[in-house]
């Protein structure tokens, strides 16, 4: 079987460097690598941000969908533990930044610019989520989408992913992942469902080829892999990775207080085991107990 063509019309080299610097020149506290992300997202608009955990992949999407279409409303789609740090994100970006980070089916509203939900709540929020016309939506971890499953579907609904180009789709769509392809090739099909790559047309084709796919007596065996060395080239136009030993211009390392939403029930539970170990080891808990109202009330 021939290798598909995909016949992707892509931007030079010299384009995303001048289009890189033009994005520099309006974010100058971005990295080089990240203003190389954005500017490889802005030439596509839809894409996987595969870059290593710890590269700013968050900001990276945020200004690219600022810059897609700036009248937003914009959709952040994560997993509800970084959902507070989504939003610290976007106000690094938008100082004054309009941000409901949905909290559950019943905390819905539809009249912000940025809308930040957990995968959890998407099946609640279906109809909600598909009434809404996004200037742009971001999938964060979306390798939560690599299997066929009830979550995949609602994600893929809410993208367009198997309808035609239309007005009705999103200006851009953003997967951000640290691992698009842990070990088998049929972990990325599904991602590229989303960003409607010609590969994700027919998934017998897809894994025949690349997932060295046969039929063990049961049906078809999709875990294997093959054309390795093929897959990454095609796929190239649609997928930009790069890890941290790329990323040259990076400090050692960077440490920032992020928000975490716990209930109040939790708080006193947690405040109770700090007060308890202090008690343990008083020769560890600094200054007296009563000098330390915020901990003791």
């Amino acid at each position: 079987m021939p290798a598909p063509v995909t016949n992707a019309a892509l931007p030079s080299a010299e384009t995303l460097a001048h289009a890189a610097r033009q994005v520099g020149d309006a974010y100058p506290g971005l990295y080089a690598h990240q203003r190389a992300g954005v500017a490889f997202l802005l030439s596509r608009r839809r894409a996987i941000l595969a870059d290593d955990m710890g590269l700013g992949k968050s900001r990276t999407a945020i200004i690219a969908l600022r810059e897609a279409d700036s009248a937003g409303p914009y959709l952040i789609i994560c997993p509800a533990g970084v959902k507070l740090t989504w939003r610290y994100e976007i106000q690094q970006v938008e100082a004054d930044a309009d941000v409901h980070v949905v909290q559950s089916a019943t905390d819905w509203q539809s009249n912000h610019r940025w809308t930040v939900v957990n995968y959890d709540l998407l099946g609640k929020l279906q109809s909600q989520l598909g009434a809404q016309h996004w200037a742009g939506v971001v999938v964060d971890e979306a390798h939560y989408i690599k299997n066929e499953s009830a979550r995949s579907r609602r994600v893929h609904q809410i993208l367009r992913s198997a309808a035609d180009p239309s007005a009705d789709d999103p200006e851009a769509v953003y997967l951000l992942t640290g691992t698009p392809m842990s070990n088998r090739p049929r972990d990325l099909f599904s991602l590229l469902q989303a960003v409607r790559h010609p590969l994700a047309h027919s998934f017998f084709s897809y894994a025949k080829r690349y997932c060295a796919a046969f039929n063990n007596g049961y049906g078809l065996d999709t875990n294997g892999a093959s054309n390795l060395e093929e897959l990454p080239q095609l796929v190239s136009g649609v997928l930009l990775r790069r890890t941290k030993d790329e990323a040259i211009d990076l400090p050692p390392k960077v440490r920032s207080w992020q928000p975490v939403a716990i209930a109040a029930k939790k708080v006193v539970q947690l405040e109770a085991r700090a007060l308890d170990y202090l008690e343990a080891n008083p020769a560890r808990n600094g200054p007296h107990l009563d000098h330390v109202p915020w901990i003791t009330k």
